[in-house]
């Protein structure tokens, strides 16, 4: 039993040396695989150039566009404070006008009541004048 024991723990050990040798064996295909042609370098460093040059022209629009619609925005919000401020200029405007307004509807009002008070007196005037005639 312990000899059983002993044998299935050893077991994985027992493939370690036919492992190893595999691993040796494709050390050098895996050199020769990844053993690119100097050609085939200047190819991917080229792409790879390329793809920087690629990648800063995206970086540079954005950023352009960016500030650009960044622009935009402050202007914009310009544009909103002067309409706010027009506004608040044009209703204090409007409130003053109602304020005079209504002043002069009330001194008309009172006006027209006068008027009435002198017709009445003018009438009664020229009655009096007519009776003493």
């Amino acid at each position: 039993v312990q000899l059983q024991d002993r044998d299935e723990r050893l077991g994985p050990l027992r493939d370690l040396p036919e492992r190893m040798g595999k691993l040796a064996g494709s050390k050098p295909d895996l050199s020769a695989s990844m053993g690119f042609s100097e050609e085939e370098k200047l190819k991917i460093s080229k792409g790879l150039v390329d793809l920087q040059i690629e990648t800063n022209k995206m970086k540079e629009q954005y950023e352009m566009e960016n500030f650009e619609l960044k622009n935009m925005i402050l202007a914009l919000e310009t544009r909103v404070l002067e309409l706010e401020l027009c506004t608040e200029k044009v209703s204090g405007e409007r409130d003053a006008l109602r304020e005079g307004l209504r002043a002069l509807e009330t001194s008309r009002k009172e006006l027209a009541d006068e008027y009435i008070i002198l017709k009445s007196n003018y009438l009664a005037l020229g009655k009096e004048l007519d009776q003493e005639v």
